[in-house]
């Protein structure tokens, strides 16, 4: 739901705001339902019971479809503006920013990703005072332009009052940030049944248990190591068959991959599914073959399911999958490795100590554990406002 400036802000259950509803605006740049835009969802309507107004602003190009994150936002009754744009350098965004917070007043602004960030920071060397909280979710490297915008994030970032990480490993990265960096991780979102969705499965099933891969389709995601991996299980004479789901630049090399590796009766891809919670049930087993991550949603995703994963040691997963029951951890880029971790995982789905495992990660990764680590931030940049001495708020962080 678009939300008017004049529009009437409401507290429920304060839950350690003192006074109005602590105001945040969190700016993110996305054409379509991402990873970090999901969780901004969940966690407004967690935080609205604390007494916090969380806010989404997006842009707009102009002769553009809408983002169907925008749709996304209205079923969560979340509130929005959409701030036109002309092209991916238009200046006139800052002075559009700068008037939305002057008639919003927002106590807190969060960013995520690179052009927030480098409005954020814009607007602060022009004299903006409000608190500044920069979200790094990972970064890709499928074009020059693309790793362009990552290494101008990287270097604005260390303005911001607080820099937030989804791992410990990319914490280390930015030591010399210091104490600003925080690792707060994803978490464990609900996604909406849709009983009638169809189309998930694979036409050229032969078989046996069933793996697959969700998420976009570019090099740092390694699918092309994954359609090895299936190439060394058929030679291992592995019962299985793949889906592939999502989209991306990388779509029409990597079928080519699969097809020249003999796996077109093996492997379907599927393209974008909408109705992911009915593939995640179809699924035997989830594979994550990244080459770099942050925090992986669909691996939060896979476990709410109960669907075992095998993946990479990449970025925060090896503090998701802490057990071999919970699933397997393999070293990136090696298909073979992956091979084994397949074979080593398929027998975890139906294993009750295996399942027990899955259900306490979801507990561990809730969305109000992640809300109180952030009304932690919010105490820190304003403590006037924010008391988070609350006897729920202590259980949530315990």
């Amino acid at each position: 739901m678009s939300v008017s400036l004049s529009a009437e802000s409401r507290l429920i259950e304060p839950g350690g705001i003192r006074g109005a509803p602590l105001r945040v605006a969190a700016l993110i740049d996305t054409v379509q339902v991402s990873g970090p835009g999901r969780q901004l969802a969940a966690l407004a309507a967690s935080l609205e019971a604390r007494g916090v107004e969380l806010r989404v602003v997006m842009f707009h190009r102009a002769g553009r479809a809408p983002s169907p994150f925008l749709e996304y936002l209205d079923r969560a009754g979340v509130g929005y503006w959409v701030l036109e744009e002309r092209g991916p350098f238009d200046i006139r965004l800052v002075s559009k920013v700068r008037r939305l917070f002057r008639e919003w007043a927002p106590d807190v602004v969060q960013t995520h990703g690179y052009k927030p960030t480098a409005l954020a920071y814009l607007l602060r060397r022009g004299g903006a005072r409000w608190p500044w909280i920069a979200f790094f979710h990972g970064d890709t490297r499928e074009n020059l332009k693309v790793r362009l915008y990552h290494w101008l994030d990287a270097r604005l970032l260390g303005a911001a009052d607080r820099v937030i990480v989804m791992s410990q490993l990319h914490r280390e990265r930015m030591s010399k940030l210091g104490d600003r960096v925080r690792v707060v991780h994803n978490a464990c979102i609900p996604l909406p049944a849709d009983a009638a969705a169809g189309g998930a499965h694979n036409e050229h099933a032969d078989g046996g248990p069933r793996i697959g891969v969700v998420g976009r389709l570019s090099p740092e995601k390694g699918v092309d190591v994954f359609l090895r991996a299936c190439r060394e299980l058929v030679s291992r004479d592995v019962p299985f068959t793949a889906v592939v789901a999502g989209d991306g630049p990388d779509r029409a090399q990597l079928e080519q991959l699969r097809d020249s590796l003999g796996l077109t009766s093996r492997v379907a891809f599927l393209g974008a599914v909408d109705a992911v919670h009915a593939l995640y049930a179809s699924l035997d087993l989830l594979v994550i073959p990244s080459l770099s991550e942050g925090l992986p949603n669909v691996l939060l995703e896979a476990l709410r399911a109960d669907v075992p994963v095998v993946a990479t040691r990449v970025g925060a997963v090896p503090e998701v999958v802490t057990s071999r029951e919970v699933g397997v951890v393999v070293p990136p880029g090696s298909s073979s490795a992956l091979a084994e971790g397949v074979v080593a995982a398929l027998p975890l789905k139906d294993d009750p100590v295996a399942r027990e495992a899955r259900r306490a990660i979801v507990e561990r990764f809730s969305v109000e554990r992640r809300a109180a680590h952030h009304l932690e931030l919010y105490s820190a940049l304003c403590p006037r406002r924010v008391e988070i001495a609350s006897p729920s708020v202590e259980t949530v962080l315990s």
